[in-house]
C-alpha cells in the first residue's frame, strides 16, 4: 500500500476535472464510509483517516454513474481515476463535520425541505394513490356521459375586459357573421386575422376546466356566451365537430378521470388532517400578505417585494402545537418568493395550499405515523445530507470569487468565436397535409394562383419603387384567396407595418407573390399545429430535424425561391416554398453577455474549488492510504 503524498503526482494530472468529480459526488451518493471489517470478497482499496474505501463502496458507486461521467481511462488508471472521487468525497465530509456546516440554518432548511418532500411522496404513495382507482367499465361511462367522442373545431373571440366581450357578443346578436366581429374584437392577434378560427380538432382533454363543461355542451354551429377564463372573457362557435372512438380516446379518458380522482382524493385526506391537526388560517397574516403583493413594484410579470422582520414573523396559519409564519410560507413557495402572478389572489392560494399546507399536514402525519424514522427513509435523508453538505462546502470555497468585468467578457467572446456561433438557417413556407396526393395539388394549385396574380405582381413591384402606399392592396378583387389574405392582414396596423416590412426587403415581386399565395394555403391546409396561424412560416435549422424530418435537408440544399415537396414525415406530407436563408454566423456580443458572464463564473469558481480541494489533499496527505496490490488486481478485472 502507498501513502497519498506518493499518489499525489498522478491526480494532479487530472485536477482540471475537479467538476466532473463534483458531479459524480452529487449523482451517486454513497451511505457514510464506516470503518469496519470486510468480507473476504470486498477487498479494502482506500483509507481515510478510521474510514475505508472498499471495492463494494467503490462499484456500488461506478455502477450508478450516468454514461457522460464515466472516466475515459482504462484499467486500474480507471479505478484511481474513480478511486479519487470517492477520496475527495470522504476528505470534504469529514471537513464539512468538523466545521460543523450541518448545523448551519442554511443546511438545515434544505435538510427540512428534502424531509418534507420525501414524507410528502411517502404519504401519497400508500394513502393517496392507492386509494384511487378506475375500472374499464367506468372508463366507458365517462367516455359516453362526457361526450370524450367529441371533437370541436372551434373559432373563439378573446377580450381582456367583460366590457369588450359584451360589445362583441352584442354584435354577434345583432347579425354580424362571427368571422367579422373576431376580426374586429378579438384581442387574440393571430387568430383574429383568420375570423377567430383556431387550428386542429379539440377534445375535453384540450379545454381549460374553465370553459370545458360550456363548451363541450353545444352543438355544431351553436355560439357560447361569454367565458371567464384566466387572462379575461372568451366567446366560442363550434365550426365543425367529427367523433373519436373509445380506443381512439382511452388513454386521454383515463388521465383525465384518475387525475380528477386524485384531485378529490387529496382534497378529503388533507382536509382530514387539517381536521385531525386543528390547522387554522390567521386572517391578519393573510391579509398582511396581501397587502405585502399587491403593493409591490412590477418586472415584467414579476412582482418585486419585500419583508420587514416583523412581516416575516407574522403568522400565517396556526396547527396543534405551532403555527407558519408569513417568511416561512414565502420561502416554501418559489412562485411567490419570485413575485409570480401574485396579483391573482386565487393564484396565490393555490400556490400556498399546494406548497405550504399540504406538503406541512403531510409531514406532520408522516412523523405521527413515523414514517421519517423508517430506515429506507433515514438511509435516503442521510445520502441527501451528504449532497447538501458538499453543495455548501464548494458554496463556501468558492464565496469570494471576483466578479467578471466586461473586459473579460468580451475578450472571452473574442478568443472564443465559434462558442456563439450561429446555425446556418432556411426560412420557409411549410404546409403539411395528411395525403400526398393533396400536397401535390397543392404544389400545382400555387404553380396557377401565381400565373393569374398579374395584378398583385405589378402592385408589389410599384410599392417597392415607393410609387404606390402598401394601402393599394386593399383595391384587389377577390379573384384570388390569396388577396382576401392580405386585405385581412391589413386591417391590422401590425399586420400592415409587417406587409410592408416584407416588401421593401422582397428582391423580387413575383417570388414574394408566390410566398403569400403559399402562405394563404398553409392557413388553410395546413396541419402542423399552430402553423395556419402563423401562415406557415417558418425559420429552420439542423437542429430541427427531429420535428421536420428529412424536409430541413431539401429545403437546406435548394435554391432560393423554389417550390420543394411533397416530403414524408411520420406519415404526414409537406411541401415548401423557400422564402431566404441565412449563413452560419456569429451572435451579438449584447445577446449572449449574460451568457458569457455565467460561464466565467463557473470557469473561476471550479478554478476556486479545484484549489481549495488540492489544499485539502495537502493537508491530508498522512491520513490518506492507498491499496495498490488491490488497485491493480481490480484493474485487470475491470471490462
Amino acid at each position: 500500500m502507498q501513502k497519498f503524498a506518493r499518489f499525489w503526482g498522478y491526480h494532479s494530472r487530472v485536477l482540471p476535472v475537479a467538476p466532473l468529480s463534483f458531479l459524480r459526488w452529487l449523482l451517486c451518493p454513497l451511505l457514510v464510509l464506516a470503518c469496519e471489517t470486510p468480507e473476504p470478497d470486498d477487498r479494502p482499496l482506500a483509507q481515510v483517516g478510521t474510514e475505508l474505501i472498499t471495492e463494494q463502496d467503490y462499484r456500488s458507486f461506478v455502477a450508478g454513474l450516468p454514461e457522460w461521467t464515466k472516466s475515459g481511462a482504462e484499467g486500474s488508471d480507471q479505478v484511481r481515476d474513480y478511486l479519487q472521487s470517492l477520496v475527495d468525497r470522504a476528505l470534504i465530509l469529514r471537513t464539512a463535520r468538523a466545521q460543523k456546516v450541518e448545523q448551519s440554518a442554511g443546511v438545515q432548511k434544505n435538510m427540512e425541505v428534502a424531509l418534507r418532500l420525501k414524507v410528502g411522496q411517502a404519504m401519497e404513495q400508500r394513502y393517496i394513490q392507492p386509494a384511487v382507482s378506475v375500472s374499464e367499465a367506468e372508463l366507458r361511462r365517462e367516455f359516453a356521459a362526457q361526450g370524450w367522442e367529441r371533437q370541436f373545431k372551434i373559432a373563439h373571440i378573446f377580450a381582456r375586459t367583460q366590457a369588450r366581450a359584451e360589445v362583441a357578443l352584442a354584435a354577434l346578436q345583432m347579425g354580424r357573421t362571427f368571422a367579422e366581429v373576431a376580426h374586429e374584437f378579438s384581442q387574440n392577434r393571430t387568430t383574429a386575422a383568420h375570423g377567430g378560427e383556431k387550428p386542429y380538432y379539440y377534445n375535453r382533454i384540450n379545454a381549460i376546466p374553465a370553459v370545458r363543461d360550456s363548451l363541450f355542451s353545444l352543438s355544431k354551429g351553436a355560439i357560447s356566451g361569454i367565458l371567464p377564463v384566466p387572462k379575461g372573457y372568451e366567446i366560442f362557435k363550434v365550426l365543425d365537430e367529427r367523433k373519436a372512438s373509445y380506443e381512439q380516446m382511452r388513454p386521454q379518458v383515463l388521465k383525465a378521470v384518475m387525475r380528477e380522482r386524485l384531485q378529490a382524493r387529496r382534497r378529503a385526506y388533507i382536509d382530514s388532517l387539517a381536521e385531525q391537526f386543528q390547522w387554522q388560517e390567521v386572517a391578519e397574516g393573510m391579509d398582511r400578505l396581501a397587502r405585502i403583493l399587491h403593493s409591490g413594484t412590477q418586472e415584467g410579470d414579476k412582482k418585486v417585494f419585500h419583508l420587514s422582520e416583523a412581516d416575516a414573523a407574522t403568522a400565517l396559519y396556526t396547527y396543534q402545537g405551532g403555527a407558519i409564519s408569513l417568511g416561512e410560507a414565502v420561502s416554501h413557495s418559489q412562485f411567490i418568493r419570485q413575485g409570480r402572478y401574485v396579483k391573482d389572489s386565487l393564484k396565490v392560494a393555490s400556490y400556498l395550499e399546494r406548497d405550504v399546507k399540504v406538503p406541512q399536514l403531510l409531514l406532520m402525519q408522516g412523523r405521527a405515523l413515523g414514517i421519517d424514522q423508517e430506515p429506507a427513509i433515514a438511509d435516503w435523508l442521510a445520502r441527501k445530507k451528504e449532497e447538501i453538505l458538499i453543495r455548501e462546502m464548494r458554496r463556501l470555497a468558492t464565496a469570494n470569487q471576483k466578479p467578471v468585468t466586461e473586459q473579460e467578457m468580451r475578450t472571452h467572446y473574442e478568443t472564443h468565436p465559434r462558442n456563439y456561433q450561429t446555425s446556418s438557417m432556411v426560412e420557409v413556407v411549410e404546409i403539411q397535409v395528411e395525403e400526398e396526393a393533396q400536397a401535390r395539388e397543392l404544389l400545382s394549385q400555387i404553380r396557377a394562383d401565381q400565373q393569374q396574380a398579374a395584378p398583385l405582381i405589378a402592385l408589389l413591384d410599384e410599392i417597392r419603387k415607393n410609387e404606390r402606399e402598401v394601402s393599394a392592396l386593399q383595391n384587389l378583387n377577390d379573384e384570388l384567396a390569396v388577396y382576401t389574405w392580405l386585405k385581412q392582414r391589413l386591417n391590422d396596423p401590425l399586420g400592415a407595418a409587417q406587409v410592408a416590412a416584407e416588401i421593401a426587403n422582397a428582391a423580387e415581386p413575383t417570388n414574394l407573390a408566390e410566398t403569400y399565395i403559399a402562405r394563404q394555403l398553409a392557413a388553410v391546409h395546413s396541419v402542423r399545429h399552430g402553423s395556419r396561424e402563423i401562415g406557415g412560416l417558418y425559420q429552420l435549422y439542423w437542429h430541427e430535424t427531429p420535428s421536420f424530418g428529412p424536409l430541413v435537408k431539401a429545403a437546406m440544399e435548394a435554391e432560393v425561391g423554389a417550390l420543394i415537396g411533397p416530403v414524408e414525415h411520420h406519415g404526414l406530407y409537406s411541401i415548401a416554398k423557400i422564402v431566404g436563408r441565412a449563413a452560419a454566423g456569429r451572435q451579438p456580443f449584447a445577446e449572449v453577455q449574460k451568457r458569457i458572464e455565467h460561464t466565467l463564473q463557473r470557469n473561476r469558481e471550479n478554478e476556486l474549488f479545484g484549489q481549495w480541494l488540492q489544499a485539502l489533499r495537502t493537508d491530508a496527505a498522512d491520513e490518506v492510504t492507498f491499496f495498490d496490490d488491490n488497485i491493480e488486481a481490480l484493474g485487470q478485472d475491470a471490462p
